[in-house]
């Protein structure tokens, strides 16, 4: 391998790491795609530049481009204290990346569907969670069982309770949502997700629809997917039913902002 191979490989993750990078937007990229799939010394040359970031490579796609996943040692994630400065949404913010998941991609097959495309809206995560947490607590109280967490426990297990307490809108004297507000965390998880290349933002009729992306995809198959089910399971969440998921399987996504890859149960964006 050349001087200029290493810069191939170097170059294609920098593109990666890029938002609003993709295939169809520059010829560079669309070459060096292409380079991916026809030459293995290449693509090996790329995985192994990717992990000098400490990082992994999930895929490489036509659409997508290069899609990239962190890993606990790499410094190019932004974590989500910095996504969320207030430490008590922070459990919320991290709820909603759940249900936004289950809801974009309620079966298992969806995940494994290249022209699979989820759609949701704030309104419907807001209520999701908040129906199942109805439901947790109504459960509890039939029981008779105790309502505080176990002790050094507090996990994703609690959560319905401070998500109850939450208003889902409310309006302040200015006539808006208060930030604290359940759906106004919802947006805010969407917002991010826009805004580094895993969905993009459709006006609806009365509400805004996101629309999944490959990458988004991707990211859930090969990160989250396992532990996103486990952690919904703890907290007696099931995926939605058939037929409430306003979906269009063969789609087109759209254009596919580019950027590092994030891990869904615990949000970090590079």
């Amino acid at each position: 391998m050349t001087n200029d191979d290493v810069a191939d490989a170097t170059r294609m993750i920098a593109m990666a790491l890029g938002r609003g990078r993709a295939p169809a937007r520059s010829s560079e990229y669309a070459r060096l795609v292409q380079r991916y799939h026809r030459d293995p010394e290449y693509a090996h040359m790329v995985h192994m530049a990717a992990k000098g970031f400490d990082l992994t490579v999930l895929d490489v796609d036509h659409r997508a481009g290069l899609i990239l996943g962190t890993t606990a040692e790499t410094t190019l994630a932004l974590p989500v204290t910095e996504l969320v400065p207030v430490p008590q949404d922070r459990p919320l913010y991290l709820l909603a990346q759940l249900a936004i998941a289950t809801l974009a991609f309620p079966r298992p097959q969806d995940l494994d569907d290249d022209e699979f495309v989820g759609r949701v809206t704030v309104s419907a995560v807001d209520d999701f969670v908040r129906a199942h947490a109805l439901a947790i607590e109504q459960r509890i109280n039939a029981a008779g069982e105790d309502q505080d967490p176990p002790t050094g426990q507090p996990g994703l297990e609690a959560l319905w309770r401070a998500y109850l307490r939450r208003s889902a809108t409310g309006r302040t004297k200015g006539d808006n949502t208060p930030i604290a507000a359940s759906r106004k965390i919802v947006e805010r998880a969407l917002k991010h997700l826009v805004e580094y290349g895993f969905m993009h933002k459709v006006a609806g009729d009365g509400e805004d629809r996101y629309v999944t992306h490959v990458k988004y995809r991707v990211q859930i198959r090969e990160l989250a997917a396992g532990e996103l089910l486990g952690e919904l399971a703890g907290l007696g969440i099931s995926r939605l039913p058939s037929g409430n998921l306003d979906r269009t399987p063969g789609d087109p996504a759209g254009p596919t902002p580019m950027a590092a890859g994030s891990s869904l149960a615990e949000p970090s964006f590079g």
